[in-house]
């Protein structure tokens, strides 16, 4: 008798889970931040990086911005040029309070509102 084949929809899970964990921790992520940034518990950041949990459109979305990856790459491996902006400031972050990071993000948005157009220039 032969072996089933195993379904490709599983393998093609099971390899997006290994490109999101290694790319969580190439950045210097834990489960926890990326819970917190994509509004999910994190026991289902740890179920979608086993492949237990299916990954919504817009989380793998949110997942490939926080990432600095493509959302392709995260499909098919198919390799990007990396923002390492994106690294640098998750390596930055990294350990700060939910209290800091919130203030961050408020001095980001803060920075894109009052003109870049006048920083370009300096």
């Amino acid at each position: 008798m032969s072996q089933e084949k195993p379904d490709s929809t599983d393998e093609q899970r099971l390899l997006l889970a290994q490109r999101l964990r290694e790319a969580r921790e190439y950045v210097g992520l834990s489960q926890e931040d990326v819970a917190a940034a994509l509004g999910i518990s994190r026991p289902a950041v740890t179920n979608i990086e086993a492949g237990t949990r299916k990954v919504e459109a817009v989380e793998l979305d949110k997942l490939s911005q926080l990432y600095g990856k493509t959302v392709q790459y995260f499909l098919t491996g198919e390799s990007q040029v990396q923002d390492t902006r994106v690294v640098f400031l998750a390596r930055a972050t990294h350990g700060l309070s939910d209290r800091d990071f919130e203030e961050l993000g408020r001095f980001a948005e803060f920075l894109r509102s009052s003109g870049k157009s006048k920083r370009r220039g300096s």
